[in-house]
Formats: structure tokens, sequence, C-alpha cells
């Protein structure tokens, strides 16, 4: 007769706790949105800073340029992505199947030409090197310029520059002109920088919004709730303690307050009310822009083939 066999009693409860475990629910991973440094992003990191992000399956991941936020969103290691009108665009048109649910930002002059002393005008660019960072946004708002100056694409040399190395190139003199923004501008204009053009000349233009996977968007509304009440929150701290928000972002950021404030004059945050306006009903009124931008980008080739505009936008959520 076989003995019989005692398990000690730490492994009988380890032995439970791996068949509850297996048998529990999956935990699911959070709602991991991508952005890259820009000023009209950060109430999302002043929510996070504030604890408007604690307790909600919501993480931020800071990419050091827009080329590699989309790379990350693409390749699935993300929910969602802060992105640029155009760069959804793009985004739609590579098949993926995106919801637009909140606009961050309307650039109003953030986003800038930049060239050396000596060079004053668009017109100027003929023959040299730009600077411009490999996505839609940055080769959208050099063609636009451009264009509006009567020039081609051609009529220059662009220089693929990831917005990390726009400092040092400009040091070193590696390039002519640079497309830019915030905090970069402000850095350059005080080394003596000529604003060439701005995006308030092209005003609707450059819009940064937030798009989720719309099987996500599905799946789990409640956390892209939660990212929206935590933004909204947050812009209304920025309008009613101004200050505290200022010292929180410019430290962050490590810039000056005086660029902080240069930076958000360039720049328009819709509140919920206009976000409804803009991304809500049946009439969104930012569709009219994504039109105009559609068919902008398929003149300047930037665009391979028409894409579906339609049904991208999902009103943000009321408020609590």
């Amino acid at each position: 007769m076989a003995k019989p066999v005692f398990f000690p009693v730490v492994a009988i409860f380890l032995l439970l706790a791996l068949l509850l475990g297996g048998c529990g629910m999956e935990q699911e991973p959070p709602l991991r949105i991508g952005t890259n440094l820009w000023p009209g992003y950060e109430p999302l990191y002043l929510a996070r800073d504030l604890g408007y992000l604690d307790g909600t399956p919501v993480q931020l991941k800071e990419f050091p340029s827009a080329s590699e936020v989309i790379r990350a969103f693409r390749n699935g290691t993300l929910e969602g992505a802060a992105l640029t009108l155009d760069e959804v665009l793009l985004s739609l048109e590579s098949g993926m199947d995106l919801a637009l649910v909140l606009v961050f930002d309307i650039s109003h002059g953030a986003d800038v030409i930049l060239g050396r002393p000596g060079i004053t005008t668009l017109a100027d660019l003929r023959g040299r090197s730009v600077g411009v960072e490999a996505s839609a946004l940055g080769a959208y708002l050099l063609s636009r310029a451009l264009q509006l100056a009567g020039l081609q694409p051609t009529d220059v040399r662009m220089i693929p520059l990831p917005v990390d190395e726009h400092p040092r190139a400009w040091q070193e003199e590696r390039i002519d002109a640079l497309v830019t923004f915030e905090p970069v501008r402000g850095q350059l204009l005080n080394q003596g920088a000529v604003e060439l053009f701005d995006s308030s000349q092209i005003p609707g233009e450059i819009v940064d919004v937030l798009v989720v996977r719309r099987d996500v968007l599905k799946a789990r509304p409640e956390r892209v709730q939660a990212l929206l009440t935590a933004w909204f929150k947050a812009l209304d701290y920025l309008q009613a303690e101004p200050a505290d928000a200022a010292n929180r972002i410019v430290r962050r950021l490590k810039i000056s307050p005086q660029a902080l404030q240069d930076a958000l004059q360039g720049l328009r945050l819709p509140d919920q009310a206009e976000n409804l306006a803009l991304v809500g009903g049946p009439n969104p009124t930012l569709a009219a822009s994504a039109d105009r931008l559609h068919g902008l980008m398929l003149d300047l080739k930037l665009l391979k083939a028409p894409v579906a505009v339609n049904g991208l936008f999902v009103p943000p959520p009321p408020a609590p």
C-alpha cells in the first residue's frame, strides 16, 4: 500500500494562489497615450502632476519626436496618440481604424520656419537647406509656406532632422533654415534667428488632436473618458491657478516662464464646450477643416490616395 503524500502547508497555499490567479480575470493593459514634447500637450502632464490620473488605468508615454510616437502607435504599443490632424490622415491612409475624440490645441503662431541672419523672406530659401522633421507636419508646414510664396518643394533642399536634434544642427550650422516650434523657437530667436513664417498665416490648418484605436474605444470607453475628464480638469486648473500651473509646467519642460508664455500665446486650447462643437454632433466643425486639409495634402502629394474622413469624429463625454 502506497504511503500518503503530504504537501507542506506553504506549498499548498502557493498552489492555491496560482490556481486562483489563473481563474481570475486577467488584468488588461492600461490606456497608453503617446505624445512628443509640445506645449499644447502639457495639460496632460499637468493633470498627472495634480493627481487627476491617480487611480485611473491611463499611462502617458513621452517620446523624443512625433515620428517615434507614430511608429509606436502603428506598432501597437500605444492605444492612443497625440497627433496633428495631418498625421491622423496619414495614419488612416496606412490602414489604422481611428476615432478622434479631442482637440488639444489649434496652432496660431506656435509652429514656425526660422532662417539664419541675412535670410529675411521665404524667397531667400531658394537653393538653401531646410531642416525639417521627417513627419507630415513639418513637410506640410514647409510645403504650405513655399506654396504661398510661389515656390515649389524642389526649390529647397529638405534635410530630415528629428526635433531633438534641432538645436545642435542649428549650432553646427548644418542648415540654413529650420521648421520647428516652441521651446526651440524661442531659443533660436534669442540667438538671432529670423522668423520667416508661422502657423497664424494658415489659420485652423495645424491642429493637435487625441486619437484612439476604435476597437479600444468600443471595448473600454470608460478609460478614454477618464483621460478626457482629467484633461478638462487640468484646463480648468490652468485658468484658475495660472501661476502654480505654469510653475509645474516649466519645471517639467525645463524652460523659462517667458518661454512658456510665448508658446501658449501661439496656441488656442479649446474648452469642453468648444470641443463639443469641434468634434461632436452630426456636423462637427473640425470635419470641414479636415476635408480642406485632405484636399491640400492630396494636391501637395503628401497623401498618395484619398482617405475616408467621415466617421472619424467622436464627441468628448459630458461634464461629470
